[in-house]
């Protein structure tokens, strides 16, 4: 399916992607149009993905601080139904990252939903982001269409842009393990049981698993409370995980399961402030 992406500036642009945003979630969470104007007009980030002159996907990002860094902050990206199965989210990305390494930016951020499996895939295995972030209903209450009736839990997800691992993960060239192989030598820190969340393990050991359901909408259709056990059970895990210095590094599927792969960081050390001259 032929598209083009095209990053823009004009107010037709923004009228395009509020559209794309009401397509998305509702009228209940939509940027308006005069705030995308103005912002990409002070360094903000806004891309079209264009079918002839339809705009059928978006992404727009916009300056931040972050750990005393600048960074571009991605608040939203969308792409409508018939077009997911292409590489547009990918290619929206890439132009989000080519304009900020000719800005001077080696970090991108975002929010994400952690029991989105394929947002996780995307986000982590296709784009090489991480996260070391987690915290409990970010946004508060969301009435809009995706996040009605949850508590809207979000990693704080980094893409280190100027990296190899970014280069290649984009172009598809690393090869990524499967789940199957990984719980081989890696135990689970949440394991599931059909659709439902499992046993839990112990918060020990430099690698470990923690499994999501695979159609978290369709059990929120099913079923809600069994959707919030899904919520209550990331709290536990990747929560506490994240908290204890992991960073959730690479997202691991096997037929219709899928798992986050957690690896434990280094200890952060404060650098030593240099001697002066002739002491010691």
């Amino acid at each position: 399916m032929d598209y083009r992406i095209e990053a823009r500036t004009d107010v037709a642009a923004c009228n395009a992607a509020v559209q794309l945003q009401r397509e998305t979630w509702g009228d209940a969470v939509t940027v308006p149009s005069n705030m995308l104007f103005a912002t990409v007009h002070v360094g903000a980030f806004l891309a079209l993905g264009l079918v002839g002159e339809d705009a059928v996907g978006f992404v727009y990002s916009l300056y931040g601080v972050k750990d005393w860094r600048f960074v571009h902050h991605s608040h939203m990206l969308a792409v409508l139904p018939p077009f997911r199965a292409t590489n547009m989210a990918r290619d929206l990305k890439s132009a989000q990252r080519d304009y900020c390494l000719e800005h001077g930016l080696e970090v991108v951020t975002w929010t994400m939903d952690p029991l989105q499996s394929r947002n996780a895939r995307f986000n982590l295995a296709k784009l090489g982001a991480y996260a070391a972030e987690y915290h409990e209903d970010f946004y508060g209450e969301m009435p809009d269409k995706l996040n009605a009736g949850m508590p809207s839990d979000r990693f704080v997800m980094e893409w280190p842009i100027a990296t190899d691992r970014v280069d290649h993960r984009l172009r598809g060239e690393d090869r990524i393990a499967s789940l199957a192989d990984a719980e081989r030598e890696v135990p689970y820190l949440l394991k599931a049981d059909d659709d439902r969340p499992g046993a839990g393990g112990k918060l020990d050991g430099s690698h470990l698993l923690v499994a999501t359901p695979w159609d978290i909408e369709a059990i929120k259709k099913k079923d809600m409370a069994l959707a919030r056990a899904w919520r209550d059970a990331h709290r536990r895990s990747l929560g506490s995980a994240l908290k204890a210095g992991y960073a959730a590094v690479e997202y691991l599927v096997d037929k219709d399961r899928g798992a986050y792969l957690l690896v434990k960081r280094p200890p952060f050390v404060e650098a030593r402030p240099r001697e002066e001259e002739g002491t010691h």
